[in-house]
């Protein structure tokens, strides 16, 4: 199977098509059942997790760091997938979990999939930017690692970031965009930015 992401970005206004082949179903749904109970207790282990499914798929090495985050005992993890430029596309998601439940979905089905994307995408050739998956420590208590992330980046990394994909509660309802985070021009429906 074939997706297709068409992103028409602002600096240049330059349209370019990144394929990619996805990986299959049984793949990805055994990447969902390496999930644990989250919480104080369980957080490490869905750290270990996910840095192992990277690890499967080959970001490892400099690739693959954890950034330590000021106000949590648990990094960020960062898989970088580097393209012909310096150009950033961040697709993050949490690993972390509340205490109560399993947090499959919330949100262990958008971090197992981060794994699966980096994947699909290491394959191809002249990939024009680089790919940055993100593991986000804490954001059930109030978006700490991503916060950490924002606050971390310097105005030339700020300026080489072109999008950035967050993954939450995937599957359980039909698609949306979160309007109160999300770049105004690209929820607006009159924005250089078009993903298909």
């Amino acid at each position: 199977m074939r997706l297709v992401l068409l992103l028409l970005l602002t600096f240049p206004l330059v349209a370019q098509t990144i394929s990619f082949d996805a990986v299959v179903k049984d793949v990805v749904e055994e990447r969902l059942r390496r999930s644990v109970k989250g919480g104080k207790n369980g957080n490490p282990h869905r750290l270990a997790a996910l840095r192992q499914v990277f690890e499967e798929v080959q970001c490892c090495g400099e690739y693959l760091q954890e950034q330590k985050v000021s106000g949590s005992k648990l990094p960020n993890l960062i898989c970088i997938l580097p393209g012909e430029s310096q150009d950033k596309i961040y697709v993050g998601a949490h690993y972390d979990a509340v205490d109560a439940g399993a947090g499959v979905v919330d949100n262990w089905s958008g971090a197992s999939l981060l794994p699966s994307l980096y994947h699909s995408l290491k394959m191809k050739k002249n990939l024009r930017h680089t790919f940055v998956f993100l593991g986000f420590t804490d954001e059930e208590k109030g978006l700490i690692g991503s916060r950490y992330h924002a606050r971390k980046l310097t105005k030339d990394d700020v300026q080489s970031i072109h999008a950035m994909v967050n993954i939450d509660a995937v599957g359980i309802t039909p698609t949306k965009i979160w309007t109160s985070h999300a770049d105004k021009c690209f929820c607006s429906g009159s924005s250089p930015w078009v993903i298909r």
